[in-house]
């Protein structure tokens, strides 16, 4: 279902979202072990110059031979000798199995040195059981790297949302998580748009230990608690799958939620939210950035708003809201913007109905090609943006008109219609009222 949203969504900086996701990244230190860092430093067992060699924190540890975990590249410290990784710290001390040999590590200077001291093509681990703290003070033991790695993969993403346009950080979704499981096969991509084929959980779990930030390609399928398979057709839709579940909440009843716009409005950061913690009372959380607030969400964070707030309309103009009222008028008022006034041209008929306030019947499948009046020159809209762009800067004198064919796929079924003709929109079209 669609409404303004579907015009506005896009029209934020993609580029200040980027390099504010980049900036968040930079001023972590990421722990590379991959083999750049091997390069660097080449030596042989006698060279080494680390950590003494100790036992196992639990000494009824059989330490084996082991292979190398990718998981290790993703740990991050924040400076204070805390080991991140997803959603939750492991916690100190822990040792790691390198080469077979047991290093006690206490601190980042530790993890560090164990690291440059490792030989080229070292096979680095931890030594398991390790304990790990969640974000709500709730404490776990992993028992080996198996289980490592499902943990991370079903963290909710604390960044990568509105990286790229309509991109949806990929998690493993199964029972411990949500009230769905994901259907196997699926494909992720990853920054660069290159697709990763997923055949199950296993691969998908070695897909987010090897790569930094992966996305959600649509259409994806859901199975409930009850086998039945439900689609999302993009992010906007996997959200509403998602609040569905128990224990969520949407942030707005009646209002879409696409990961950035609230209706038809911008929410301006910092703004206030009611969470339960981990006692179960109910706190107000001032969060920073939409990162954050998205993670609330899914997590199941997410109670309501705490007023006032701040909400910036498509115009950039900031509407301070103070009570709940105010912002339900603010809302109502998405339902009343006229997006584009029709003129009789089949491209604005089109889309037109892919941005109706009551819901849309559609998705436009991209590229659309299209001609602006007196032009003989073809052009192409390769998204939204594009097809946004061009419908906006069309004049009463330059119109925009179809290259036919166009295909649509309707929301109802799911099917895929191929628009050959004027005749042939306006049939779409009907069927549409």
């Amino acid at each position: 279902m669609y409404n303004p949203i579907g015009l506005l969504r896009y029209s934020t900086n993609r580029h200040e979202a980027f390099q504010e996701i980049q900036d968040m990244r930079n001023s972590k230190i990421w722990l590379f072990l991959a083999m750049v860092v091997f390069s660097i430093v080449s030596c042989t067992k006698e060279d080494i110059e680390g950590p003494e060699v100790i036992d196992p924190i639990d000494p009824n540890v059989e330490v084996t031979e082991t292979s190398n975990n990718p998981l290790m590249a993703q740990v991050s410290s924040d400076g204070e000798d805390a080991f991140d990784l997803g959603c939750f710290i492991i916690q100190t001390p822990f040792a790691l199995n390198v080469n077979g040999v047991v290093l006690g590590i206490e601190s980042f200077e530790d993890f560090d040195n164990a690291v440059m001291n490792a030989g080229d093509a070292a096979a680095i681990d931890f030594v398991y059981p390790i304990t790990i703290t969640y974000e709500d003070g709730e404490v776990a033991e992993i028992a080996d790297g198996m289980e490592l790695g499902e943990t991370f993969s079903a963290c909710i993403p604390e960044d990568g949302w509105n990286i790229v346009e309509g991109g949806f950080p990929a998690y493993v979704i199964n029972d411990e998580n949500s009230c769905y499981n994901l259907a196997y096969p699926l494909t992720l991509a990853d920054l660069d748009n290159n697709q990763l084929t997923i055949a199950d959980e296993i691969t998908f779990i070695d897909a987010m230990a090897s790569n930094q930030t992966l996305f959600f390609t649509f259409p994806l399928t859901l199975i409930n608690q009850d086998g039945e398979e439900l689609i999302a057709l993009d992010d906007q839709e996997l959200f509403e799958l998602s609040f569905d579940c128990e224990g969520t909440n949407a942030p707005y009843d009646t209002a879409t939620w696409d990961g950035n716009f609230l209706g038809c409005y911008n929410i301006d950061f910092p703004v206030s939210i009611i969470e339960v913690d981990a006692a179960g009372n109910e706190i107000i959380v001032i969060l920073e950035e939409l990162n954050r607030l998205n993670n609330a969400l899914l997590n199941g964070n997410f109670i309501d708003f705490s007023f006032p707030m701040t909400l910036i309309d498509f115009e950039g103009n900031a509407i301070i809201v103070d009570s709940q009222d105010e912002l339900d008028a603010a809302l109502v008022e998405c339902q009343d913007i006229i997006i584009v006034e029709p003129t009789g041209t089949d491209a604005f008929y089109l889309f037109n109905e892919d941005v109706a306030a009551g819901g849309s019947c559609y998705d436009i499948q991209y590229p659309v090609n299209y001609f602006m009046t007196d032009s003989v020159l073809v052009e192409q809209a390769n998204n939204f943006p594009e097809f946004q762009e061009a419908i906006f800067s069309s004049t009463d004198e330059f119109l925009i008109h179809l290259i036919y064919p166009v295909t649509v796929v309707l929301t109802a079924d799911n099917s895929t219609v191929i628009i050959d003709n004027m005749d042939e929109l306006d049939m779409v079209l009907e069927d549409c009222e």
